[in-house]
């Protein structure tokens, strides 16, 4: 056994709850206390004594909502998330491009105009082209939901001018019906789907360095959603086993399931929540709209200076037949709802079609509500997976595309916790770094990270410091249906434990984004130290 020592540990049960030392015995937390009272109480069991110098310890963060293949692949590709102008982001792809051999294709990630200082125009073939006409280039966009690509890739996967996509995208047309280059939602896999698949190596290699980098933020798990997108159901779910458990990159992932492996999932021998302590499986995945960066997310008004409303990822049809071959197979599911009327409709099939007892129907993003449809979901058995950075990225922008007719509540998650529904916190990395203070502190300061502006956007609907840290420890375990066992510090729970520098509840918090990781427990084992 272990004795933790010397730390301040906040437990998590209650606010301000805290004790000085703790016990563990492998995976589990034996006991709770003050350092001579479990010395007393364990002495002749107690093998290692750690002192951690009066740092401040939490239950392990766990990320409730990302993608931790694409997270890996972001880090090993070229990635423009972090420039603040079109210039360099331009330059950066040209470079990019003239260290690549005759013929050979790049995939950059992570391109955003709305942080672009110098040109806030989105980019199209044009630019593309004008970079190169031999290489195939495609540029995502960081909400997933868009890309653009030049003349070469268009022509490799056969796009034509005037072409219509049906089915939950858009192959975006210029006035006089020729492609931009620019693809929508399910369009976007016209796209993506041309390039070659990753090898079992490469999966392991991008899962890899996103558990590491993780770490190193003081992350002990995460919520993801990658087995469609690589190498399928059964290879992909093989990948995080030959990681987690073979390399022993210890990671606790809660894997959702993508609709389309539903079949997979259906003839697998894989059963939802199974007990594996690192590795379990979650609801069934579905999109419903888009986003308001790609002005795909459904809203019951249109964007500014439009008669765009939005569209639906699935008909109405085909969803009812999701959320129903998700009951047959005894799934809750988890649904990407980024617009009011999307929520709308969402609810009103979930009441019709409602999960096993005991499960939870998990409410993805949900940004823009209003009190009423809050009111209308009150008795559904929900639980938000918020995304705190997301105000940071998206505000003011975003009310500039919606416009003064944009949904009352505004990343209401306040009133969400306030009608009495469970919150939990991510990042969805990688359209945001899956630094959990971030998050924190867009949740607490209501502020644009990164800008000298103090203005706060809509600060009725601020979560305490409390509240935000929770959105990590208890918020994610009731999500992974863990209240019991995880995201408290406390006897007979994971011994998961993120360790920091400073004291969150002590600093201005201004500057909780900027709270350093010490250490990163998983199983209690220390698998991230910070000897700076």
């Amino acid at each position: 056994m272990k004795l933790w020592k010397n730390g301040l540990f906040y437990t998590m049960e209650n606010e301000g709850e805290t004790v000085s030392a703790v016990i563990t015995d492998n995976e589990k937390i034996v006991a709770v206390g003050e350092e001579a009272e479990l010395k007393k109480n364990f002495v002749k069991h107690l093998t290692e004594e750690i002192d951690l110098n009066g740092e401040i310890v939490f239950p392990g963060f766990v990320d409730s909502h990302l993608h931790l293949l694409w997270y890996g692949l972001s880090l090993a590709r070229l990635n423009l998330n972090q420039l603040k102008s079109k210039t360099e982001s331009m330059a950066k792809i040209r470079e990019a491009v003239q260290r690549l051999s005759p013929n050979e294709w790049l995939f950059v990630e992570g391109y955003n105009e709305n942080e672009w200082q110098d040109d806030s125009t989105p980019i199209t073939k044009i630019d593309l082209d004008a970079i190169s006409t031999n290489h195939p280039l495609l540029v995502r966009r960081i909400d997933y939901h868009n890309v653009v690509i030049n003349t070469p890739l268009i022509n490799k996967i056969g796009i034509k001018d005037g072409q219509i996509y049906n089915g939950g995208g858009e192959i975006q047309l210029d006035q006089e019906g020729k492609v931009t280059g620019v693809l929508k939602d399910e369009a976007t896999n016209l796209a993506i789907n041309a390039f070659p698949m990753a090898t079992p190596k490469e999966q392991e290699e991008y899962l890899t360095l996103a558990i590491e980098d993780l770490w190193a933020k003081g992350v002990t798990g995460g919520h993801s959603e990658d087995l469609h997108y690589f190498n399928g159901f059964e290879g992909t779910l093989k990948t995080f086993h030959d990681v987690i458990e073979e390399k022993e990159k210890a990671f606790r992932v809660h894997l959702l399931i993508h609709h389309e492996e539903l079949k997979a999932y259906n003839h697998s021998e894989e059963s939802f929540l199974d007990g594996n302590p690192f590795i379990e499986l979650g609801a069934m995945k579905i999109f419903y709209d888009g986003t308001v960066g790609s002005q795909t997310a459904l809203m019951s008004r249109p964007y500014a200076r439009s008669t765009n409303y939005g569209l639906k990822v699935q008909t109405d049809e085909v969803f009812v037949s999701l959320i129903k071959a998700a009951r047959k197979a005894e799934l809750p599911v988890a649904i990407h709802i980024l617009g009011d009327h999307a929520f709308k409709k969402v609810i009103e099939t979930l009441r019709e079609y409602p999960p096993l007892i005991g499960q939870l129907d998990r409410m993805i993003h949900t940004p823009w509500l209003n009190k009423e449809l809050l009111k209308e979901a009150k008795d559904l058995p929900l639980i938000f997976d918020l995304q705190p950075q997301f105000m940071s990225s998206d505000l003011p922008w975003a009310l500039d595309v919606l416009g003064e007719n944009h949904p009352p509540l505004v990343f209401a998650w306040k009133s969400i916790k306030d009608a009495g529904f469970p919150i939990a916190g991510g990042s969805d990395a990688p359209v945001e770094i899956p630094n959990p203070f971030y998050g924190i502190h867009a949740a607490v300061t209501r502020t644009v990270r990164g800008t000298e502006s103090t203005k706060r956007y809509f600060p009725e609907e601020e979560l305490s410091v409390f509240e935000a840290l929770s959105l990590y420890t208890t918020g994610s375990a009731a999500a992974g249906y863990k209240k019991n066992s995880r995201g408290k510090i406390k006897s007979g729970y994971l011994s998961d434990f993120t360790i920091l520098k400073q004291n969150p509840f002590k600093v201005k918090t201004e500057f909780l984004c900027d709270i350093e990781v010490s250490k990163t427990v998983i199983g209690g084992e220390i698998v991230f130290q910070n000897n700076d």
